[in-house]
C-alpha cells in the first residue's frame, strides 16, 4: 500500500506543479495608443462601448490605422481600433507576470522537498 501512496503523492505533486505553471498575465498602468504601437507587446484595451477589455498580442500602425491583433483565437481577424473609442490601454508587465507565475511553483517545490525529506527520515524500513 505504501508504494501506491507514494506514487499518488508524486502524481498529485506533478499535477499541482503543472496547473500552477500555466502562467498568468499581469498588466500595469495606462499608456497611449502610440506607446502601445512602439512597445509591440501584449496590451489590454478597454473601449467606451464595452467595459470588458480586449486582449491583443500587439497593436500596429498600418496605413494610418491602428490595428490590434487578438491574443487569443488566432483565427480571428485583426481589429481596427479607433482612437476616440478607446478609454484605457494597459501594457503587459513581464516582471510581475513572472513573479506571479513562478512564486507558487517555487513554494510547492520547496514544501515538497521539505515534506519528502522529513518523511523519509521517519521511515524505519519496516
Amino acid at each position: 500500500m505504501k508504494p501506491l501512496k507514494q506514487k499518488l503523492k508524486s502524481v498529485a505533486a506533478f499535477l499541482a506543479i503543472l496547473v500552477l505553471s500555466q502562467g498568468c498575465t499581469a498588466y500595469k498602468g495606462s499608456i497611449t495608443l502610440d506607446q502601445a504601437v512602439a512597445e509591440k507587446q501584449k496590451v489590454k484595451v478597454t473601449t467606451k462601448d464595452n467595459p470588458k477589455p480586449y486582449e491583443f498580442s500587439k497593436i500596429e500602425l498600418v496605413d494610418g490605422k491602428y490595428i490590434g491583433f487578438p491574443k487569443r483565437y488566432k483565427s480571428t481577424k485583426a481589429v481596427e481600433l479607433k482612437r476616440e473609442n478607446i478609454s484605457l490601454i494597459k501594457e503587459h508587465d513581464k516582471t510581475t507576470s513572472n513573479i506571479i507565475t513562478f512564486s507558487p511553483l517555487a513554494l510547492i517545490v520547496g514544501l515538497g522537498i521539505l515534506l519528502f525529506s522529513t518523511g523519509s527520515e521517519d521511515y524505519n524500513g519496516g
